[in-house]
């Protein structure tokens, strides 16, 4: 690494931190491996485990493992023990909006210590992310253009070359939650004070994915037929909403909305008052949250209170979004990821809730009213330079529920290609 180069968040990682306090992971094994690799490194790893699923792929039995199983309420005075007694100056976390997560920010920012995030990649399918202090709209970095144009010559990579393909998708994810939530449940006295970030019932789950499986396969035909008719023009010029999962912190945390179903009434709303009348709406569901929530009755019942809408909303399923984002307008949405396909895609996109994205010059600013009849797109070389500082710097190629592929750091500083594979159950 030049001196003129921009570090990775990994980089800056080992070269910060060296008793490092791993807290909760995503399913499957990959923070064993992270473990694993920290320890190539050089660093004295601990581990928190809260849970039977966060010990099923975090053993007890590894070195430095401890088990919290006291309540919620000890938890504060309990870390900020731990921290002291083994000289912890590194915490880290997937997803920084958890119970305990939310707790260890806090102690970390009153005590000097560094905190980092993972979470699924901003530039997906084939990156998971890795910020310093937060993720999404706690990330730290500046919603400033100038931050990114003045940092891109320092950048090792500056053209965009397509990653690695990383075997992922949703069943290794299922595959990992099915173990994580049977075993909590199973033995939930062990951890009689737990306090879940999320519904955690197995039967829940496998309830949605079974009826998940269904829609998909009654909606891939009528869905595919849709996006065929989108190419050819069929529903002529459209804005597209997506909309994200009903638990998903970006809505809980990020915005100002109690739900999305009220995000999503918002929308319709705005679009009923303001769109011009040629304009239509497609408004696409997650295709995670397929088996858990539908929200057909919602829209049928406003287009029933506003007749000038009908022929004009649109709601499907399992249509691919590349499609949309080829032959839209512009895009609606509270803070997806989503926004920044559309951005890739040179679409104008309005951020509705809060996003590390939501920066002037690459989404529109103005108010949603004005957004319907003037959207304006990204300006390219600014995108380029904000979506290459991420490759560069916070986006690691694979998939938390298979391989990651993490670099082998020599201790100059230079960076080779390393890959981890594992097998996350």
């Amino acid at each position: 690494m030049t001196d003129a180069s921009i570090s990775s968040t990994l980089e800056q990682l080992l070269a910060q931190n060296q008793r490092i306090l791993l807290l909760q992971g995503p399913f499957g094994s990959f923070f064993t491996q992270f473990s694993d690799w920290l320890s190539q490194h050089d660093k004295t790893i601990f581990k928190l485990n809260f849970n039977s699923g966060d010990e099923l792929f975090y053993s007890n039995k590894l070195p430095r493992t401890f088990s919290y199983r006291d309540t919620y309420q000890a938890f504060p005075a309990f870390l900020s023990a731990f921290l002291a007694e083994h000289q912890i100056d590194g915490i880290v976390c997937f997803g920084d909006s958890r119970p305990y997560h939310i707790v260890a920010k806090q102690l970390a920012d009153e005590n000097g210590l560094d905190f980092w995030a993972f979470e699924e990649g901003y530039f997906r399918p084939f990156y998971v992310t890795l910020e310093k202090s937060g993720v999404n709209a706690y990330s730290p970095l500046p919603r400033d253009a100038d931050f990114f144009q003045t940092a891109f010559p320092g950048l090792r990579q500056q053209e965009y070359h397509e990653p690695p393909p990383v075997r992922g998708g949703f069943l290794p994810m299922a595959k990992c939650a099915i173990s994580y939530y049977l075993i909590t449940n199973l033995r939930r006295k062990s951890y009689p004070h737990y306090i879940r970030h999320r519904i955690i019932g197995l039967t829940h789950y496998t309830r949605a994915w079974v009826l998940s499986g269904i829609k998909r396969a009654v909606y891939m035909l009528q869905d595919h037929q849709f996006g065929r008719n989108v190419a050819n023009g069929k529903y002529g010029k459209f804005y597209i909403l997506p909309l994200q999962v009903f638990n998903d912190s970006q809505v809980r945390v990020h915005s100002d909305f109690s739900s999305v179903r009220n995000f999503l009434i918002h929308i319709l709303t705005s679009f009923a008052t303001h769109a011009p009348d040629d304009i239509n709406l497609i408004v696409k569901h997650h295709p995670m949250d397929r088996g858990f929530t539908d929200y057909r009755k919602y829209i049928n019942r406003f287009i029933k209170k506003h007749p000038k809408l009908k022929g004009r909303i649109f709601y499907v399923h399992d249509a691919p979004l590349p499609v949309f984002l080829r032959y839209g307008l512009g895009m609606v949405t509270l803070n997806s990821t989503s926004g920044l396909s559309a951005l890739i895609h040179h679409m104008p996109v309005k951020v509705i809730g809060r996003a590390s994205y939501d920066i002037p010059g690459i989404t529109f600013q103005g108010s949603l009213a004005e957004f319907w009849k003037h959207p304006t797109p990204p300006d390219k070389e600014l995108f380029h330079a904000y979506r290459m500082y991420h490759i560069n710097v916070t986006q690691i190629n694979g998939s938390f529920y298979s391989e990651v592929r993490l670099p082998q750091i020599e201790s100059d500083g230079i960076t080779q290609t390393g890959q981890k594979h594992f097998d996350p159950v």
